[in-house]
């Protein structure tokens, strides 16, 4: 099990490498998150977009065109629609958004034409590096999800489940996220969370409890001063929240205030997908990265 981002990438370098194919890249943290990733042998990078760009963008860091094929394209649309047109063909390759809007990049994802998605529902994952958590902490859904109904979170869990699980995290820990942790009927996400509960609660594939407040979730100490006597209470791996407000601000919230490290991926198409916040950094996107890679080479082995 990964407790840190420098162990996923560690192991990513032990693997075959992939390619990357990057929707319009220009912009200098994903260039030089891009770039790391190739010298440290994860990926084969292909970035699609406006070839003098990308080209003025390499030079300028001071990065060899060497090694790295460029589509050119005349738009961002454009961009999107090869990048998911070059990705389709191919099992084990992964698709990064780069400097567009996430909708221009899903709205191709989605298109039937090129069958990426597998699933009913996608969904975003972030994974946070917290330093004040013992272990990688996973969450749903921050970004794609507005107000995902229980047959939407339902969803939401077995894609989580199934990364997390690709990971090596056997029987991941789930709570889902509340205001409190009693049933209150003014409260919709706490009947939601004991129906998802009660629903779920018989798997062998995993631990899932709630209603929790974050800190129940998280703290060993706040569980056993509210007397919430629970395996998951403490010792959570994932998090899902109720909506994307609450997701979002949590997310948000750890990394400028809380000084944790964020990666994220689209969950639910037949390939990973990167995809990660226009404020995050190349850190943040380089992680995504590595995620991806180790995520694909043991999911295609199965």
């Amino acid at each position: 099990m990964f407790r840190n981002f420098q162990q996923v990438v560690d192991y990513a370098r032990k693997l075959e490498t992939k390619d990357l194919i990057v929707a319009n890249p220009e912009d200098r943290a994903i260039i030089i998150a891009i770039n790391d990733a190739f010298l440290m042998g994860l990926i084969r990078p292909v970035l699609v977009g406006d070839r003098k760009k990308i080209l003025d963008l390499l030079m300028e860091l001071g990065i060899s065109k060497n090694g790295y094929e460029i589509y050119n394209t005349h738009d961002k649309d454009e961009a999107a629609m090869m990048s998911v047109k070059l990705v389709s063909k191919q099992s084990t390759a992964i698709l990064m958004k780069g400097q567009l809007h996430s909708n221009r990049l899903l709205s191709q994802v989605t298109n039937e034409e090129y069958g990426l998605v597998e699933k009913e529902v996608l969904s975003h994952i972030g994974v946070l590096d917290i330093p004040s958590y013992h272990k990688l902490l996973f969450m749903s859904d921050s970004v794609m999800n507005v107000l995902p109904t229980e047959e939407e979170k339902v969803h939401i869990i077995n894609n989580t489940f199934n990364f997390v699980s690709s990971l090596g995290i056997f029987k991941p820990k789930i709570a889902l996220v509340s205001a409190v942790e009693s049933v209150n009927e003014e409260i919709p996400s706490t009947v939601e969370a004991k129906n998802i509960v009660e629903q779920l609660k018989d798997s062998n594939d995993f631990y899932i409890g709630g209603p929790f407040s974050v800190d129940i979730a998280v703290s060993h100490e706040s569980a056993t001063t509210k007397n919430v006597n629970h395996v998951v209470a403490g010792d959570a791996d994932i998090l899902i929240f109720p909506n994307i407000e609450a997701g979002n601000t949590f997310y948000k919230s750890t990394t400028f205030l809380g000084n944790s490290t964020p990666a994220g991926l689209i969950l639910g198409a037949k390939n990973p997908i990167v995809l990660t916040s226009r404020a995050d950094s190349y850190k943040s996107r380089l992680y995504s990265i590595a995620l991806a890679v180790v995520s694909t080479e043991i999911l295609w082995k199965y």
